[in-house]
């Protein structure tokens, strides 16, 4: 299916909803913990920290609890590679734009559990280290699959904690990335 449709239809879904005037939306920032697999005999990974932010929505369903929880977010996820024999390092920096599909269950307006997928699509990839290195062969868009809680501290103010991970390659060598975030969210409505 075209990128343009999907994004077409999440925005679509989230302005054709009768609950407009119920619904949440603002900012989120934070940082992640990633983790991740590298090919080859007497290599290992070393886990980074990255950066996510951006906005998101929380979109009321009909009745109930429920809601589509959706947004765009800028999600970094670096991951280092190690020789075991010399101990020379690469640090890999892969950058995407993240669109949540996921469904929010908020028991009140202070908590919610949500899980889902996101639509990420590579913007940038990079890597350090050695003059050699490339980034070849980046898979996108992912759609690695997200579980977390929000709760608000305030009114305005919450945490957005969260765990992500897609089983699978993300570019040659590079596979099987997790992560686990918290990020500050400031809600608008």
């Amino acid at each position: 299916m075209n990128m343009k449709r999907i994004f077409m239809s999440v925005i679509l879904t989230m302005f054709t909803s009768t609950s407009l005037a119920a619904m949440d939306w603002g900012i989120e920032l934070g940082a992640r913990q990633q983790a991740g697999d590298v090919a080859g005999l007497n290599f290992s990974a070393n886990s980074m920290i990255g950066f996510q932010g951006g906005v998101f929505a929380h979109v009321p369903t009909e009745q109930g609890p429920v809601h589509f929880r959706t947004g765009i977010l800028y999600t970094q996820r670096p991951l280092q590679s190690e020789s075991d024999i010399t101990g020379d390092t690469i640090d890999y920096s892969l950058d995407y734009l993240d669109i949540p599909v996921d469904i929010l269950i908020k028991s009140g307006e202070k908590f919610g559990v949500y899980m889902g997928f996101h639509i990420s699509i590579n913007v940038n990839k990079s890597c350090s280290g050695n003059d050699a290195c490339r980034v070849n062969d980046v898979d996108t868009p992912l759609f690695p699959v997200v579980f977390g809680m929000m709760f608000k501290a305030t009114p305005k103010f919450g945490f957005n904690f969260y765990i992500d991970g897609i089983n699978g390659p993300m570019a040659k060598g590079l596979y099987d990335y997790k992560a686990v975030g918290l990020n500050l969210t400031y809600s608008m409505d």
